[in-house]
């Protein structure tokens, strides 16, 4: 028998490859960080050595490793350390302060206090904190809060003053600071500010602590089979490349990561010889990111300076990744984008939140590939019914209209806005029904529902073309990267219903056991 040096064979599972080629398989075989062979048990079992790891999966379902096409690393490790103020531990603006009066407490006088996910729309109060509300729950603390979309911040006045935040200040272009109108001061409400504020305040944690951070994230990724993610920060430069670098290198993260690059931050990149597509496997340059809002009542950037910043972005080689929540800001991308095609550079629309009909035919025309988060419509599908206008519910998120109109399609998260499980994701996405278990739209929205298959492959598959790296990735193949997760159900042939509670039993990532449920069969 020839000896191929297989080093871990997967048996007896119920392969979904991913792959039109591999469509009923039980079993795969790894050589190092690559699949060797996908096969039947026996064509397997048949290149095994006395060196080979051999794992029987008992009959479970096995998928290519979840690649999450948006989300934002360092904003779920201070997730994982920070203050939790979501919905479902403060409903008012009282509530609220108890959480943070408490918290202070155990926290020395004059420390930071951080926290994230109010939601002003499901506070009883009907309205955002403002800086006196902070005030009275952590006088002797400096207490930043984050909003659950991740677009407002809420300061107290001792953060204000320490940040140099005042009544004079107007902020940042794309920013909005709320005012007293009784006083003319602060109210300690800020939109679209927060890459100002860490730039105000420097660094307000240890690089410990962030390493802590980052670990937990890294597990809690692993854990729900997520083997490579897209990071989406629109203030990525030189600094946070060598930062997940360091971190990749010391083993606090486990997973894959494509770092978008802020498109003003380019020029940077380019002198510390980075380009798109540079890094490897475990780090590579992604997209520019261009972030355009609606926040102050007019398009930001404008049109003009949107379409300059992509041919400045092409100029140099990126593809574009523009994040557009409303339908203004997503008709003015798909026009810019269409008047800049680029050939050999897959642009992308990340969000593309409020898509009417007209709006998917001019997205269409643009070339773009869309990142879209179905897993908002199950977080915030009770919120959308109460807030957003009843036309315009069976158009967010429209995965099904966008991959029937021909457009390429992937999913991510956007943590920490939400939580990164991919499967109360794949479960909305095939339903159009949230955590309540109630439609979005009522009987109007199944039209957008899309199939568990192209659920899964948008978390896979497009997820790693949405990158460029289907070549490697997104798929259970030989010569691809042996990233795979074994999971408790079938999501092909289970109800729909249990598709928020699948599991992951075991991670792989480049042929290495990175997570196990010890409580689960393997």
């Amino acid at each position: 028998m020839l000896n191929y040096g297989i080093s871990l064979v997967l048996v007896n599972a119920h392969v979904l490859a991913m792959e039109r080629i591999y469509p009923d398989t039980e079993a795969v075989a790894i050589i190092g960080d690559r699949i060797f062979a996908v096969d039947s048990n026996p064509a397997i079992m048949a290149l095994v050595s006395s060196h080979t790891r051999t794992i029987d999966c008992g009959g479970l379902t096995l998928l290519p490793g979840f690649n999450d096409a948006h989300c934002h690393l360092p904003g779920l490790a201070r997730r994982m350390q920070d203050l939790d103020c979501s919905p479902q531990r403060a409903s008012s603006i009282s509530e609220l302060q108890t959480l943070i009066r408490d918290w202070a407490e155990t926290r020395e006088q004059g420390s930071w206090i951080r926290g994230f996910g109010y939601d002003d729309l499901r506070l009883s109060d009907r309205r955002h904190p403002d800086r006196r509300d902070l005030d009275v729950a952590a006088p002797s603390h400096p207490v930043w809060i984050e909003h659950r979309s991740g677009h407002a911040s809420v300061l107290n006045t001792l953060a204000l003053h320490l940040a140099g935040i005042h009544r004079e200040m107007t902020g940042p272009p794309g920013g909005v600071m709320e005012y007293d109108p009784a006083t003319g001061e602060p109210t300690g409400l800020l939109y679209e500010m927060q890459a100002f504020i860490r730039e105000r305040l420097g660094n307000i944690r240890s690089f410990n602590d962030f390493e802590s951070g980052m670990r937990a994230a890294g597990r809690l990724l692993v854990s729900y089979g997520i083997t490579s993610v897209q990071d989406a920060g629109a203030s990525n430069g030189i600094e946070r490349w060598n930062t997940f670098r360091r971190l990749q290198s010391d083993g606090v993260l486990p997973c894959r990561i494509t770092m978008f690059a802020g498109i003003g931050r380019l020029e940077e990149l380019s002198q510390a010889g980075l380009h798109h597509g540079s890094g490897d496997h475990r780090l590579r340059l992604g997209h520019a990111k261009i972030v355009m809002t609606l926040t102050a009542g007019t398009l930001h950037p404008p049109y003009e300076h949107l379409e300059a910043m992509i041919a400045q972005a092409h100029d140099r080689g990126f593809p574009v990744a523009i994040h557009c929540i409303e339908e203004e800001a997503i008709a003015a991308a798909a026009t810019a984008l269409q008047a800049n095609i680029s050939p050999g550079l897959n642009d992308r629309i990340e969000h593309c939140a409020e898509c009417t009909p007209l709006l998917i035919d001019a997205v269409r025309g643009s070339g773009a590939t869309v990142v879209t988060q179905p897993g908002f419509i199950f977080h915030n599908g009770p919120s959308y019914r109460e807030n957003v206008a009843t036309e315009l519910l069976p158009h967010l998120y429209p995965a099904g209209a966008l991959l029937r109109a021909g457009v390429a399609t992937a999913s991510g998260s956007d943590a920490p806005v939400i939580d990164p499980n991919p499967w109360p994701a794949i479960f909305s996405a095939v339903t159009r029904r949230a955590e309540d278990r109630l439609p979005l739209a009522g009987q109007g929205d199944g039209g957008q529902a899309v199939s568990v298959k192209e659920a899964l492959l948008m978390y896979t598959l497009w997820s790693a073309r949405a990158e460029g790296t289907s070549k490697d990735k997104g798929s259970i193949a030989p010569g691809k990267l042996a990233d795979l997760v074994l999971v408790d159900a079938d999501p092909l042939s289970i109800d729909p219903e249990r598709l928020p509670d699948v599991k992951a039993l075991m991670t792989v990532s480049e042929g290495v056991i990175v997570w196990e449920n010890r409580q689960g069969r393997v």
